[in-house]
C-alpha cells in the first residue's frame, strides 16, 4: 500500500469536531508523508455535495486532488468522513 492509499484509508475512518475536519485531513496527509503541510490546500466544493454530505477537495502541490465527503451529526458538532477518492 502506498503512502497516499494509507492516508486515504485513514481519512475514511475520520470522525472529529466539524470545525477541525480540514485541519485533521491536513495532519493525516503530512503524517503519511503524502505532502508538505505548506503545499496542501483544502477547499469546499459545493457542486459535489450530495445526500447531506459536504464535499471537500485537498489539492496537493503535485497536482493530485483528493476529494472527500463528510456528514455532520444531528447537533452539527461531529463530522464523519463517508467517502474518499483521488481527483
Amino acid at each position: 500500500m502506498t503512502n497516499i492509499e494509507a492516508a486515504m484509508a485513514r481519512i475514511k475512518q475520520l470522525e472529529c469536531p466539524t470545525g477541525e475536519l480540514t485541519k485533521r485531513v491536513t495532519g493525516i496527509l503530512t503524517d503519511y508523508q503524502v505532502a508538505d503541510i505548506n503545499s496542501i490546500s483544502i477547499v469546499r466544493v459545493n457542486a459535489l455535495d450530495r445526500d447531506g454530505e459536504q464535499a471537500y477537495c485537498a489539492k496537493l502541490a503535485n497536482d493530485t486532488e483528493i476529494v472527500f465527503r463528510a456528514i455532520s451529526g444531528d447537533d452539527d458538532y461531529v463530522a464523519k468522513v463517508t467517502e474518499v477518492n483521488i481527483g
